[in-house]
This record gives C-alpha cells, sequence and structure tokens, in this order.
C-alpha cells in the first residue's frame, strides 16, 4: 500500500513527488480558468485541481469564513463562484489536451455524480469532509484513488476516515498532511514531523497540503517523506478571488517545483557510497604514508621514517604496521609518497 496507481503515475516512495496545482476557483471567467491550467502545465506540476460545490449543498445563509480567510458570508462567496457543469467540462478537456492530470475536491453526493460523468481518474476529499463518514464511503465506493486532507483533525478522526475507506473495498489511497489556516503565518503551527507519524502508522503515500507563502515547508515535508505536495495556484495575485493573497503566483509555483525536484536529487537513495565526483577529492585530500627522510635501498622501515598526510595516492595510514619493518626496495626520497611497490 505504500505506493498508488494516479493515471500512468505511482505515487509513494521511491517515485518522483506527486505535485499538485490546486486552482480550486481562483478565476472570474473560463478564459481565466484555461489560462491558469496552461500556467501551470508551463510550472512543471503533475496535476490541476477544482473545486466542485454548490452552495445550496455546501453551506448555510448564515455562515460566514473567519476573518483571516476574509470573513465574508460562504454562501454568497460559493454562489459566485460555483462552475457549471458546462464550465467542468470544457476546463478538464483542455487540461487533457495539455496533457495534465485533472481532477477536484466534491462536496456532496451531487458534486461527485457530476465528476463521475466527467469520468475523473481520482478524488480529493477536502478536511471539511474529514468527518463525514458516508460521504467517503460514496467515493470510495466508486473504486478510484482517493486524495484526503486532515486540516482541523485529530488522529482518531484520520483514522476513522482512512478504516472508512479501507472497509469499502478502495485501498488506493494517499492521505494529506494539512493545517486549515489561511495562510499559516506561524511556522510553530507546521509540526511537519506529522508526515512521519502517519507514514509509520497508515503504511500509505503521505503527502502534504501547503498552505504557507514559502517554498520553505513544501522542501521540508519533501526530505521528511511526503510523496505529494499541493500549493493553492492563481495566476495572478491582483485578481479578485477569494484565495489570491495565499496563493502561489506562475513565479512562486515555478520555484517550488524547481526546489522540490532538486530536493529529490539531494535525498538519493540512502546508500552511502564515493560519488563519482568525489574520486578525484580523495585522492588530493585524503591522507597516506609519506617518506619523512631520504630511505636509502635496503633500509628497513621504522615508525620513525614516515609520516601520514596528505595527498591520499599511497598506502593507507590504516596499514602502517605492515609497513614497518618492510625494507625499501628502491630509494624513496623525502617528502615522497610510499607506495607497496617501493617495498620488499
Amino acid at each position: 500500500m505504500n505506493k498508488v496507481r494516479i493515471g500512468n503515475r505511482l505515487v509513494g516512495d521511491g517515485q518522483p513527488v506527486f505535485i499538485i496545482a490546486e486552482i480550486g476557483y481562483n478565476f472570474n471567467t473560463v478564459e481565466e480558468g484555461i489560462a491558469s491550467i496552461d500556467r501551470a502545465v508551463d510550472c512543471g506540476v503533475d496535476a490541476v485541481k477544482f473545486q466542485t460545490f454548490k452552495p445550496e449543498t455546501l453551506t448555510t445563509r448564515s455562515v460566514n469564513f473567519p476573518e483571516e480567510a476574509g470573513g465574508v458570508n460562504q454562501w454568497e462567496e460559493f454562489n459566485r463562484y460555483q462552475m457549471s457543469e458546462e464550465t467542468h467540462r470544457v476546463l478538464f478537456e483542455h487540461a487533457r489536451e495539455r496533457g495534465i492530470l485533472v481532477f477536484s475536491t466534491p462536496s456532496h453526493f451531487d458534486d461527485v455524480d457530476l465528476l463521475e460523468r466527467l469520468d475523473v481518474s481520482l478524488y480529493k476529499i477536502g478536511s471539511d469532509d474529514l468527518t463525514n463518514l458516508p460521504f467517503l464511503k460514496y467515493i470510495a465506493e466508486k473504486g478510484k484513488p482517493i486524495i484526503f486532507s486532515t486540516g482541523m483533525g485529530t488522529m482518531v478522526e484520520v483514522a476513522e476516515a482512512f478504516e472508512t475507506i479501507l472497509s469499502s473495498g478502495n485501498s488506493h489511497v494517499i492521505v494529506l498532511y494539512c493545517v486549515s489556516n489561511y495562510p499559516i503565518r506561524d511556522s510553530a503551527l507546521l509540526d511537519l514531523n506529522v508526515i512521519k507519524t502517519f507514514k509509520k502508522v497508515f503504511g500509505i503515500p503521505v503527502g502534504f497540503s501547503d498552505h504557507s507563502t514559502t517554498v520553505g515547508a513544501a522542501v521540508a515535508a519533501v526530505a521528511l517523506g511526503a510523496s505529494v505536495i499541493e500549493r493553492h495556484f492563481v495566476i495572478d495575485k491582483g485578481l479578485d478571488v477569494p484565495d489570491a493573497f495565499f496563493s502561489a503566483d506562475p513565479s512562486e509555483l515555478r520555484l517550488l517545483v524547481d526546489e522540490i525536484r532538486n530536493v529529490e536529487k539531494a535525498l538519493g537513495d540512502g546508500i552511502k557510497r564515493r560519488t563519482v565526483t568525489e574520486s578525484q577529492m580523495a585522492l588530493e585530500a585524503r591522507k597516506s604514508i609519506i617518506a619523512r627522510r631520504d630511505i636509502a635501498v635496503g633500509e628497513t622501515m621504522t615508525r620513525d621514517m614516515f609520516i601520514i598526510k596528505r595527498p591520499g595516492t599511497g598506502i593507507l595510514p590504516k596499514y602502517a604496521d605492515l609497513v614497518s619493518g618492510r625494507r625499501a626496495r628502491k630509494v624513496i626520497p623525502r617528502d615522497t609518497v610510499i607506495t607497496w611497490d617501493c617495498l620488499d
């Protein structure tokens, strides 16, 4: 279970990090949505994600967002930014034409049915539905890979969500560690070591839904074993869209992708070995046995006749005791490297 197939990609340990640009509803027109897909593709992400909802099946009319998220009325915001099925089709078709995986986060059973009509290849479950177990079961029964976020959750709630999905016969699961603040301003809230806990407890690929405003958290998450990184994305922070102020713009997303790819290379396979580029350095910077004075042919080597210093092209220091007592086969000038062919 430590790898999940998404489309033609394996996601999990030993695989490239799966990077998602969360476009959400960070656009006002279909044209801006298409441009968002194009710019995300240009940034090198592996997938783009939207949000599928209708205000009447998502929230009552009386609740507002927290102040950190704008403080506006939720129903009014969702009513403004909901996407029609036709808009979904246009955006999904464009993403597929660009050769990038596209999916969405549904918020109600009807949304899942819409996404099924669009033949999505996986589902993302938002943190707000972590405890909505009947909804998780409905999605899991579709048999497609599931990425579920864990913001605002306890370990018990995450385990219940995971078990609900598994009990439906669906083992294609990725769990995203998430802190539901928009944005995260205090790094102490991140507690990225939870990624290691999730990997140990659940034995499935673990990712990080990044609501910070720098690349550092995502890079650290990858170093801790995250196989998926999700980041909110907007083509222009000046757009009149709710998430623009904490979303990555194209230059920031490009930097994020580049830094993740760099840290992937840096992590390697965990086997300690001398790199190709270190071979010459080892000859010049390691130490070996060097003549302390001129040594004549036939002299018996004693410890005071040689010193251990650079370079590393002679007999290794660990063989110093074997050098003592040997006879010099030829003249060994002072301050030259002693090799085995110098000795009988």
